[in-house]
Formats: C-alpha cells, sequence, structure tokens
C-alpha cells in the first residue's frame, strides 16, 4: 500500500504536485506529467496527460518526483481510493497484479509476432526461456520475478536500427587523458556513435584554447588539462561523431562569478525591476539577444571553437530569451532594449499590462528577429568552412511547441528550418511518458521533414525506470525521428547503458 498527499482537486498542475482531477471534461495538463484514469476504485487507463476523465470517476495527476511514483505504483487494475484528509491510497491486489504480470507477458508475445513478421533476427532461445520461466512465476504468484523477467525480455525483443544517430549531451568532469577514454569506451560499449561535448558552462569555458577574458577558464581545468581536446581524439578513436555543444545566452550563474556582467554590465538583459536574474529560479545570467555586440561576441566564440577544435559539429543550446514567466519577470527591460523597440515602432515596452496583449507579441516576435539574425550568422559562419573544404554540421537544441517557443522564449526554429540554416534539429522531448514523447516528435516530423529530427530525451536524467530508456528510443523511431540524443552522458546508469546494448542498440 502507498499512500500519497493530494496538493489540490482541479487546477494547474505545479512542480511535483498530486492534483485530483473530477470536474469537467478533460484535465487540461501539460506533457510534463503522467495520470491514470480511476472508475469504480480501480485504474481503467495508465499514462498519458490531458486525459477525459472518466464519467462517475477521476484523474490522478502527477508531475516530476510524484509522476515517476505513480507511474512506478499504478497499474491497470490497481485499487485506488481517496481517504479522510486528502490522502491518496494505492492498493495492488492479487487481481490486479496478476492482470498486470499477465499483460506483461502478452506484450512481449506481440513483440515475437512483430520481429517475425519483419524478418528481424533476435536472440530465439533466450526470449523463449525468458518468457516461459515468465509464465510459471506469475502461476506461482511471483510478480516482481514476472516483472523482472518480462524486462529483460522486452530489451531482446527490441529492434536495431541502421544509419541513426546514437547522441549524448556530454557536460566533462574528467582530470586526465586516461579517464576521458574510459567514459568514450563505456559509451561506444553501449552503442553511442556522436557526442555533444560542453565547450562552455556558467559563463566559463571547458575548453582551454577558447580561453579569452571574458570567458575564463574553469576551475576543474585551471590545471592545463585540455578536456576538450581529448574527448575529441578519443572520441574519433571509438568511430563518433563529436559536436561542439555550445551554450549561447546564458553565461553565468547567482553565487558565481560573471567575467562578461563585470566587464560589460550594458549587454546583460534585465527584467522590469532591473534585475539580471532569470529563468525558472531567477538564477541566471543571460546575455542580451538583441545587442549587435553581443551577436559579434557570441560569434566569435563559435568561430574559436571551430577554428581551435576538430569538431564535427557545432550545436547552439539557450538560443533564446529567457523564459517568460509575466511582464515583470520578462527580459528586454534594460536601456538599449527599451529605446530601440521604441524608436522602432513608437511602443514603450513599459506601458505594457499583459502578455495577452498585441503590443506584447510584437515585442516577443522583434526579440526573436534578434536571435534568429545571430543564428544566420552563424550559418554563414559555417558555410565559409564548407566552402573550404570541411564538413561542419550546425544544429539546434529547442522546445519543440513551435508556438511556444516563439512566444515563451522568442525562439523562432521554424523559420530556421524554412530558411534552410539547419544541418539537423534537436527538440527536447523531456517527457515521462513515451506516448507524450512519440506525439510531439512525430508533429514535427511531419511538418518540418525538410532537417533531420533528432530527438532529445531525458528519461536517465529524471530517473525513471531503466525500461523507459528503451521505449522513449522506440518511440521515436516510431515518430520517424533519425535518432536521438540523451540527455545527459552523466547521468547514464550502467543498467541502462547495458538495456540499449542488447536491446534497441545491438549489432
Amino acid at each position: 500500500m502507498v499512500k500519497i498527499n493530494i496538493s489540490h482537486f482541479g487546477g494547474a498542475r505545479g512542480a511535483d504536485e498530486l492534483v485530483v482531477y473530477d470536474k469537467g471534461e478533460r484535465t487540461a495538463t501539460n506533457k510534463f506529467g503522467w495520470e491514470a484514469c480511476i472508475k469504480d476504485g480501480r485504474a481503467v487507463l495508465c499514462g498519458g496527460n490531458d486525459n477525459l476523465i472518466p464519467q462517475g470517476g477521476y484523474v490522478v495527476s502527477g508531475h516530476g518526483k510524484i509522476a515517476a511514483l505513480l507511474a512506478k505504483e499504478i497499474c491497470i487494475g490497481a485499487m485506488v481510493t481517496i481517504e479522510e484528509g486528502n490522502v491518496l491510497v494505492i492498493e495492488k491486489d492479487a487481481a490486479a497484479m496478476n492482470a498486470s504480470a499477465g499483460a506483461k507477458i502478452e506484450t512481449i508475445k506481440n513483440r515475437v509476432c512483430e520481429l517475425e513478421k519483419n524478418k528481424t533476427e533476435y536472440d530465439i532461445s533466450r526470449v523463449n526461456a525468458l518468457v516461459s520461466d515468465a509464465e510459471k512465476a506469475l502461476e506461482n504468484g511471483e510478480y516482481e520475478k514476472v516483472d523482472a523477467l518480462t524486462t529483460q525480455a522486452y530489451y531482446y525483443t527490441a529492434s536495431p536500427a541502421q544509419n541513426e544517430v546514437r547522441g549524448a549531451w556530454l557536460r566533462p568532469y574528467e582530470k586526465s587523458d586516461e579517464e576521458v577514454e574510459r567514459a568514450v569506451a563505456r559509451l561506444a560499449d553501449a552503442g553511442i556513435n556522436l557526442i555533444l561535448v560542453e565547450t562552455n558552462y556558467g559563463g566559463c569555458a571547458n575548453a582551454l584554447r577558447c580561453v579569452n577574458k571574458l570567458l575564463p577558464p574553469q576551475k576543474e581545468y585551471e590545471n592545463g588539462f585540455d578536456v576538450i581536446e581529448s574527448y575529441i581524439r578519443n572520441g574519433k578513436k571509438y568511430g563518433m561523431q563529436v559536436h561542439a555543444w555550445f551554450e549561447d545566452y546564458f553565461f553565468g550563474s547567482k553565487g558565481s562569478p560573471c567575467a562578461v556582467a563585470d566587464a560589460h554590465p550594458e549587454w546583460m538583459a534585465k527584467r522590469k525591476d532591473g534585475g539580471l536574474f532569470h529563468d525558472a529560479y531567477d538564477t541566471f545570467y543571460f546575455l542580451n539577444p538583441a545587442m549587435q555586440e553581443v551577436k559579434e561576441f557570441l560569434l566569435s566564440c563559435c568561430k574559436d571553437i571551430l577554428d581551435k577544435y576538430d569538431f564535427d559539429g557545432l550545436q547552439l543550446d539557450y538560443i533564446r530569451y529567457p523564459l517568460i514567466h509575466g511582464i515583470d519577470r520578462a527580459a528586454g527591460f534594460d536601456e538599449y532594449t527599451v529605446n530601440t523597440f521604441l524608436a522602432e515602432t513608437g511602443t514603450d515596452i513599459r506601458n505594457i499590462e499583459s502578455t495577452d496583449d498585441e503590443e506584447w507579441k510584437t515585442f516577443v516576435r522583434w526579440c526573436a528577429s534578434h536571435v534568429t539574425e545571430y543564428v544566420q550568422s552563424v550559418r554563414t559562419l559555417v558555410d565559409e568552412y564548407k566552402k573550404a573544404g570541411r564538413e561542419v554540421c550546425l544544429s539546434t537544441a529547442v522546445f519543440g511547441d513551435p508556438k511556444a517557443a516563439l512566444y515563451s522564449k522568442c525562439q523562432d526554429w521554424q523559420n530556421w528550418i524554412e530558411q534552410g540554416w539547419l544541418d539537423a534539429i534537436y527538440p527536447m522531448a523531456y517527457y515521462s511518458d513515451a506516448c507524450e514523447v512519440e506525439k510531439e516528435v512525430a508533429a514535427m516530423v511531419q511538418k518540418y521533414a525538410s532537417v533531420p529530427n533528432i530527438s532529445g530525451i531525458a528519461p536517465m536524467y529524471t530517473k525513471l525506470p531503466v525500461i523507459e530508456t528503451t521505449k522513449q528510443v522506440e518511440a521515436c523511431r516510431r515518430a520517424g525521428a533519425k535518432g536521438v540524443a540523451f540527455f545527459a552522458a552523466g547521468n547514464c546508469r550502467d543498467e541502462e547503458l547495458e538495456s540499449l546494448k542488447i536491446g534497441v542498440y545491438r549489432k
């Protein structure tokens, strides 16, 4: 039996909250959670978001840690009740456990049928043995054993794929060439064939050859070890593509020195109250995308990276304004931006009262145009290398919903695709449910098929059950993606890498 305190009934679902929806037609929740529909005291549907509310029943909906707990504890048929004090009680009696275990065995049999239908090679004897043992365990009521056996069989019944990107974002921590090689070999053994190595973070450089007065070295590498050079050399030794993961406008964190802010306070994005900190918890310094000096500085950083390191690609991350959490916390209220927008449009943004106002939306599109101008300049830079005979892939990490990306982050990636500036796009589909990942990626692939979609997924980072990594890779394949990128390599546990090696990434 598991008991969880209910945050509230109805309304918006906040971080790590459990909300119960018992009125209305749907829950109207976003993609960042997990839900179960309850009818007559039992779960009748598990997974997804924005679910229909059963007549005479309700939906339990969780975010973050609560979403992970609900997904672990609720299965089809589980008993779910609400006791006094607004406490959700979850019980899995014998009937529910039996039905859930039986469904898992049936899933494996269906996967086997699909493999045989497509004449896909797999370890027949191993899978047959796992299914046979699972059926015996079910007869004996050994439900945990059924779960372990069918989970293993799930990996062995995955279909391998050819010519796909199997990537991972990687924040380097290693202090020696030996440590880097071990990290690369571990990922390569699991089937990873592309790593995006972070060249800068929090306003400091991991790439020692790119250090300057505005981009000091990370403290970890002040001893002179060039971790970036080591990753490129070892990555290529193991047959990997190695791309630079460059963080653009995010250039510092609260509580840490910020060389750019100290040298050029006029370059910083500001809130309406004059504050410098932004995003969800108001802890990040952001450079002002509207300023020409900022564009030139960032472009020089990109050129430095490509001139001084033999990267196969360059990825622009944080290629946006800070998240817009209402006008009072939005960026763009620095003197330069206010005056420039006023001169160009006749609108003083300090007088706009709501993000729903058309004048505010005009301002957001104006801000986005400056980010777009910078992306275009990086495209021009990359094309210069291509003309000289060096192939460099240009990609961006973006938010999947194009409307939300534009009006919440001033990120007009649709335009970048339409202009033909990107060689690949990495949507950050960081959801707890493989169905949500598939829906978002499929919508992007269908509408923007001209550029390869390498779907960013984060089941490892969000600590979902190991099997979810395989489920999300398969979801991206069904959606038409050209591969996936895991956020992030540092979160990859050994059991997750092993599941990839024997399953979706087996040779």
